[in-house]
């Protein structure tokens, strides 16, 4: 397998994490015991490095063009937007790719041009999202792998079936593969959809998910010949893998096994908090602005001192537990009985789950699990 894609170096601050990856290493890293022979193309500002070194020792061949600079892409956790060092790039010489099978990444600091029988495309929201094409690039079979986002600018259209179509019925793509998220992943083909389910883990590290996502995709699909409904399947179950045992390259794909997450879709999160600090005023309103990124409604009482509407059937409670004792809240736990699922973030670990409630210390993981699809008594 051929990878085009970036190295950059990846800064977060909670949950700590500093290391040189970005799409390309990542994905390269991912299917190099899958994929024996898989080479890297990219761009690099110095001969060696952790990334390079890392990639050599796994067997991965790197084709690098010099850069002037590094890039970083510094995150406070690992869903807010991240800062981007630094900010002006100069624009590098296009790679060029020719093999049978190419996954091609979006760049910062310059683009890839593919010439493949199979070749898979996720432009990661970089600069303008440019065609597939746009730069030259050929394939006899494509399929792009956009997140829902992407997927809107890509095609023009702000609906996700009718944006998928519409790519296909403009013969941009054999196959349009729309990451969703919590809610998984969809498959949109010409002939049919296929919706595939995220999977369950109990930790959820967001940076580079969608690059394993992309990589394991690319290798079922394009290498090994499956489905695409298969592939995209097989990759989402990798990364749940992934964000459990952070292992790097990933064992044989038959060797994952993990728990599908199907139905009822959470559509409205009740999220409750302290305000009586800053900090916890801030967390309260950076929880609630992930989750509407997610794609839930969210109510925050208080936040806005509104009663939240009468629950429903798919509505789940989210506790950010500082600054409130047990009982505290098990009172709030206690006032909605109807609720289809309750998580309570707590950073200091000073709980234990109890009945329906389901503890996480990490922010990223506590606001994914209300949003997951779910059924009345699963366990999480």
């Amino acid at each position: 397998m051929f990878v085009a894609g970036g190295l950059y170096r990846e800064v977060c601050e909670t949950p700590f994490w500093d290391r040189e990856f970005g799409s390309g290493v990542r994905a390269a890293a991912a299917i190099s015991k899958l994929s024996p022979g898989t080479k890297l193309y990219t761009y690099r500002s110095s001969h060696r490095g952790e990334a390079i070194d890392y990639l050599n020792h796994l067997g991965v061949e790197v084709i690098s063009e010099r850069r002037d600079t590094d890039i970083a892409f510094a995150y406070f956790h690992p869903l807010s937007n991240p800062l981007i060092s630094p900010e002006i790039r100069p624009v590098q010489p296009s790679l060029t790719v020719t093999g049978e099978n190419v996954l091609r990444f979006g760049f910062l600091e310059g683009s890839a041009v593919v010439r493949a029988k199979r070749a898979i495309y996720d432009p990661q929201g970089v600069n303008t999202l440019a065609p597939f094409e746009a730069n030259g690039s050929s394939a006899t079979e494509l399929a792009l792998v956009l997140n829902e986002a992407e997927l809107f600018q890509y095609s023009g259209v702000s609906d996700t079936t009718t944006g998928a179509s519409l790519l296909l019925s403009q013969g941009k793509a054999n196959v349009v593969i729309v990451k969703c998220g919590v809610r998984g992943a969809l498959v949109v083909q010409p002939d049919n959809n296929h919706e595939i389910p995220p999977y369950l883990s109990n930790r959820i590290f967001k940076i580079g998910t969608g690059d394993i996502f992309s990589a394991v995709f690319s290798y079922a699909w394009a290498e090994q010949g499956m489905a695409a409904a298969t592939s995209a399947e097989i990759a989402s179950m990798a990364v749940s893998f992934y964000c459990d045992a952070e292992e790097l390259p990933l064992p044989a794909l038959a060797k994952i096994s993990r728990i599908p997450l199907r139905g009822i879709v959470p559509t409205h999160v009740i999220l409750r908090g302290s305000t009586q600090t800053l900090g916890r005023r801030y967390s309260l309103e950076e929880a609630r602005h992930c989750l509407r990124l997610l794609g839930v409604t969210v109510q925050a009482p208080d936040l806005d001192g509104q009663r939240p509407d009468k629950l429903n059937g798919s509505t789940t409670i989210l506790i950010l537990s500082d600054g409130f004792v047990l009982e505290e809240i098990s009172e709030m736990v206690s006032e909605y009985p109807t609720a289809l699922r309750f998580v309570i973030l707590d950073e200091e670990q000073r709980f234990a789950p109890w009945e329906s409630v389901v503890v996480k210390k990490d922010f990223t993981t506590a606001l994914y699990v209300s949003a997951w699809p779910t059924n009345v008594g699963d366990v999480i």
